[in-house]
C-alpha cells in the first residue's frame, strides 16, 4: 500500500515518522487516486495547541476529494469546521469520523479491561 504524507513546506515531520513514505507538498497531487484521506492539523509540539498553519488553501474541500478514488475522509476529532475541512466533506457519506470515534470507545474499553484484570 502506498502512503503519502502531504503538508506545507517548512512543516517537516521527524524522519523517524516519515521513514519510507512519500512526501508530497502539493496537496491536490497527494489526493489523486487516494482511497483514504486522514487529516491532522499542524501544531507545534513545543507550544502545544498553537496552530502553525492557517493557510486556507490547505482546507479539505469537496473539490479536492473529487481528485481521490472516492476516498473516505478521516479525522481524529475534534475538528474545526470550515478551517480544516468544509462542512460539505465532513457531512458527506464519505466521512467516517463518527465511526472512527466510536472505534476509539471500544479500544479504550479494552485498555481499561487489560489494566483492571490484573488488579
Amino acid at each position: 500500500a502506498d502512503f503519502v504524507i502531504t503538508h506545507p513546506k517548512g512543516y517537516e515531520l521527524h524522519p523517524a515518522i516519515v521513514k519510507d513514505s512519500r512526501v508530497e507538498y502539493n496537496q491536490e497531487k497527494a489526493f489523486e487516486n487516494a482511497d483514504f484521506v486522514y487529516v491532522k492539523n499542524w501544531s507545534a509540539y513545543h507550544d502545544y495547541g498553537k496552530v502553525l498553519s492557517t493557510d486556507p488553501a490547505w482546507m479539505v474541500t469537496a473539490e479536492k476529494m473529487k481528485l481521490t478514488n472516492h476516498a473516505y475522509f478521516m479525522h481524529c476529532l475534534p475538528v474545526r469546521r470550515n478551517v480544516i475541512v468544509t462542512d460539505e466533506v465532513l457531512n458527506s457519506p464519505q466521512s467516517v469520523v463518527i465511526q472512527q470515534a466510536n472505534n476509539r470507545t471500544f479500544a479504550a474499553q479494552l485498555v481499561l479491561k487489560k489494566i483492571l484484570e490484573n488488579l
